[in-house]
């Protein structure tokens, strides 16, 4: 037998959510559309029926104690549950009016998604995009807490509850700029890199983390002199001559070609794989699941010949 459970229970649920997400009661108001007072009665209510501590409220920020963590997991589920309760009538309904987040890197949101996007809208107008840009630190909590339906990124390492699809890989290019003479495909080494001025993406970044550990399992250290988590303001840097830069080659457009020497360095790195990641137990829409499989048609993983024929060859600089 079911017990019996509160009409209040799911709104209390619902109310806790928000707080765990914002780490705030006024904030989870704001979100909410509801007052202060009413959301501190939800999280109230919710420990007098669990009988459990949900938050440690010793600092300014509310904190999810390890109960707490595991109810926000169960409630996640929950409310996953009851939206594929109430979507799944229309399961079959092709002219679909959803909502679709994707959580992503700068790089994937610039230069793989937007075609797929507009592709998608041309077919189905009715389908709205969110995107939400962040590191892989930012797109993971994203999908663990199911604000975002799911997320593309370069993982370090995959959490458990989290579900990975390859989507396509990409070699790491260095660029400079079309003045510089010292670096040449033919003869080039980690030695002549570390010692040239370096233009860095951020520590969370995946490729930076790559980088460094790859460079000091040599003894090398790369001689960074600025940080940027935007690819084409990394991009007018090397243009300029303030130094190189390391980026995957999906973010290099034929255009690139011109103002750059592109230099493969396979030689010392492995390809960087990106891959869809969803929550094991995320109800993925019938629009969702529409697009990831738009995303890994052939069009998501060839390059075209074009690009292709100049990205290969050798970009042998002037120096």
């Amino acid at each position: 037998m079911i017990a019996e459970i509160g009409g209040d229970f799911l709104q209390w649920l619902r109310g806790f959510y928000f707080v765990a997400k914002t780490g705030s009661v006024s904030l989870a108001a704001r979100e909410m559309g509801r007052n202060q007072p009413a959301i501190s009665h939800q999280i109230k209510s919710l420990e007098n029926e669990l009988k459990i501590m949900l938050f440690t409220r010793s600092s300014r920020k509310m904190e999810l104690t390890p109960e707490g963590k595991k109810i926000l997991e169960n409630a996640i589920c929950i409310f996953e549950i009851i939206k594929e309760m109430k979507s799944g009538i229309n399961d079959g309904d092709i002219d679909f009016e959803e909502k679709i987040v994707i959580a992503a890197t700068h790089g994937i949101m610039l230069y793989f998604l937007p075609r797929f996007i507009v592709n998608f809208h041309t077919h189905r107008p009715k389908v709205k995009f969110e995107l939400e840009v962040g590191p892989s630190k930012t797109i993971l909590g994203k999908i663990e807490s199911a604000e975002a339906d799911f997320g593309i990124a370069n993982l370090y390492s995959i959490p458990d509850k989290i579900e990975y699809q390859n989507l396509f890989e990409t070699r790491l290019m260095l660029i400079t700029s079309k003045d510089i003479h010292c670096l040449r495909q033919d003869d080039l080494t980690l030695d002549q890199i570390s010692e040239v001025p370096f233009i860095s993406f951020p520590t969370a970044s995946t490729t930076a983390r790559i980088l460094e550990e790859t460079f000091a399992a040599k003894g090398l250290k790369l001689n960074t002199i600025q940080v940027t988590d935007n690819f084409e303001l990394l991009k007018k840097y090397v243009e300029l001559g303030l130094g190189v830069a390391v980026t995957g080659e999906f973010t290099l457009r034929e255009e690139d070609s011109e103002k750059f020497n592109i230099l493969s360095l396979e030689q010392y790195f492995s390809k960087q794989e990106y891959g869809i990641i969803t929550h094991k137990k995320k109800y993925l829409s019938p629009a969702v699941r529409s697009f990831i499989k738009a995303l890994k048609s052939p069009i998501g993983i060839e390059t075209s010949a074009k690009s292709k024929k100049h990205l290969q060859n050798d970009f042998p600089g002037k120096w």
